[in-house]
């Protein structure tokens, strides 16, 4: 089956390495074995001069959650290679649907799918622990480290057999896993560059935050009555859920479930649910302690790529600044001289819904600056000349749904949500399925056809189908077109930045997180913008580009999310901060040069 692969030359390679929290990885040794020539390297620390291997397109390497050996490439100062699979991102697109939302695969979970004999946990565990230990090793602890190595490259080689049928199914499904290996060497690099973080803020809040977290719950729980000490009081929370009118989805045993997943999900709907969910958050698991920040002052942590059903990033939320509350996220702070750029594409699910369902209306009222008064205007709910000054409250309304709709949101939620009478979100949701008719019908037949188990496939091919027995919540196969080919877009555009140079520190959902000096932000945001719309387009067809917008935060300034600046401030306050800014409203660039982008 290997001849199926055009290439002159197929590697299978795994690393052995030290990373302490928040810093580079430290490559301990390499085993590599070549498929058609059956040549196997190994290599150990001191042998690491270049690479073994041609890294051109004429050779393609394959390993198992790719990102990390990229990353031992990065500290040898090894080029990236031109062509690359990564195993655990292929596995999980053949399963994906017959799993939950959160499923990251082992390579010795992988092998036991297939039925592949490897070592055992026990001796996984020791080896490990033998490596992270940091060494020196003796001679014969080297070779039992390097036969540790070889065993993961042979499982890795058996592993690729058995999904090879997957990936070279026909051209779409070869160029689909080449794609996303080669998001894999992107990922390498925004995990190495890692998060500017303000290490003296960062420290002083450790030192005090028993005595912040309890004065975060008596001041927020004024206003919930939730709390008894520092106990999240089930019934209590029922019982407010009811008063507010808040519909709440529950557990098969009948109590409200309280995951982080449903909290997000209810505050973007229920902004009053938002200050509680912050709370929730920065209490749960003592997040700051877990930040993986090294000793340059940057956090490092793996973004989990494709680790939802819709292959977005799923980072941790507890090692990650961008995967904890949003409060935490002011701790972001660019050194002297430096500067950050958050690009985010503008109402992206909006565009790829248009585009990709043909709506021309739709994509009539994405042009259009404003979706939401487009939409008002298209419905003839205001009139043509209206504004966002001349009818803001009508505006708001149709913004409700128009972003309630993407989930799923029925009449009651939109209801409670816009504040407006169940009869009349009734009738708005009957006015959105007539003017976007050709939107309604093609997200229709992709939910009827997820519940019938009928596979759905983004662009270019991550697929998701129901399994025997899975549960299908039909809201969410609303959204998962635009979820899977937003994260498509973002994989491009991350590859195309990365291979340019240009400093991503990481993707934020649907937007991008570059950095470099203050003097040149202005030439990164214009390359970055130019990559983001050509992903666009390349995902959404010619034609269709989907605008991006940036704000910039400079030294001595700090990040500040917009959804978790009060809370950042109600710590900052109870810190009793002296000398320390408490955040800064991003400002619009001075400047918008253009650079060419080539994929």
């Amino acid at each position: 089956m290997i001849g199926a692969l055009p290439y002159r030359a197929i590697w299978v390679l795994d690393f052995e390495f030290v990373a302490q929290n928040g810093e580079h990885p430290i490559p301990v040794c390499m085993v590599g074995h070549e498929l058609i020539s059956g040549r196997w390297v190994r290599l150990w620390q001191g042998d690491f001069s270049e690479p073994p291997f041609p890294l051109d397109e004429s050779t393609l390497f394959v390993t198992f959650s790719a990102a990390a050996e990229w990353s031992c490439f990065i500290a040898l100062g090894w080029p990236m290679p031109a062509r690359c699979i990564d195993l655990y991102a292929e596995f999980i697109r053949s399963q994906n649907g017959a799993h939950d939302d959160h499923w990251y695969p082992s390579l010795l979970s992988t092998a036991a799918f297939f039925g592949i004999d490897t070592m055992g946990t026990d001796h996984k565990g020791v080896m490990r622990d033998l490596i992270l230990g940091g060494g020196p090793w003796s001679p014969a602890e080297q070779v039992d480290i390097l036969k540790y190595c070889a065993a993961d490259v042979a499982a890795t080689t058996k592993i690729l057999h058995a999904l090879e049928p997957c990936i070279t199914t026909n051209d779409l499904s070869l160029g689909g896993a080449l794609l996303r290996g080669r998001y894999t060497c992107a990922v390498a690099r925004m995990e190495w560059h890692g998060l500017p973080v303000d290490v003296e803020v960062l420290t002083r809040l450790l030192g005090g935050w028993d005595a912040i977290k309890l004065q975060l719950i008596a001041d927020i729980d004024q206003q919930y009555g939730m709390f008894d000490g520092t106990r999240f009081v089930t019934q209590r929370f029922e019982a407010w859920v009811a008063k507010a009118g808040i519909p709440w989805p529950r557990l098969p045993s009948g109590r409200l479930a309280q995951d982080d997943e449903t909290f997000s999900e209810r505050a973007k709907t229920y902004p009053q649910v938002m200050p509680l969910h912050e709370l929730r958050r920065s209490l749960g698991k003592m997040r700051l302690r877990g930040l993986a920040v090294g000793t340059d002052g940057r956090c490092r942590s793996s973004l989990m790529p494709f680790g939802s059903k819709t292959s977005r990033n799923q980072p941790s939320t507890s090692r990650s600044v961008f995967g904890a509350a949003r409060w935490m996220r002011s701790l972001l702070k660019p050194g002297p001289g430096r500067a950050l750029a958050y690009v985010d594409w503008v109402s992206q699910e909006i565009a790829i819904a248009a585009a990709l369902s043909g709506d021309k209306v739709l994509w009539q009222a994405y042009e259009s600056g404003d979706p939401y008064m487009a939409f008002a205007i298209q419905a003839g709910l205001v009139p043509a000349n209206a504004t966002k000054a001349t009818h803001k409250a009508e505006r708001q309304r149709a913004k409700s749904l128009v972003l309630g709709v993407g989930y799923g949101m029925g009449a009651e939620g939109l209801a409670a949500s816009a504040g407006i009478h169940i009869d009349e979100a009734r009738d708005l949701l009957m006015r959105h399925k007539y003017t976007y008719r050709r939107f309604w019908e093609w997200a229709t037949l992709n939910q009827n056809a997820g519940l019938l188990g009928l596979q759905l496939q983004t662009t270019f091919g991550w697929t998701w189908q129901a399994g025997t027995g899975t549960k299908v919540n039909p809201r969410s196969l609303l959204n998962w077109p635009m979820q899977a080919n937003g994260a498509e877009m973002m994989r491009l555009a991350c590859s195309l930045l990365t291979e340019q140079g240009v400093m991503v520190c990481c993707p934020v959902h649907d937007a991008l997180l570059v950095e470099g000096p203050i003097d040149d932000i202005d030439f990164i945001i214009a390359a970055t913008r130019a990559a983001m719309e050509r992903a666009s387009t390349l995902v959404l067809g010619a034609g269709y580009v989907v605008k991006t917008d940036v704000e910039v935060v400079a030294h001595p300034n700090r990040y500040r999310d917009e959804a978790g600046g009060d809370m950042w401030d109600r710590v900052m306050t109870i810190l009793g901060h002296q000398g320390v800014d408490t955040g800064t409203v991003l400002v619009a660039p001075t400047d918008t040069k253009t650079v060419p982008v080539v994929c």
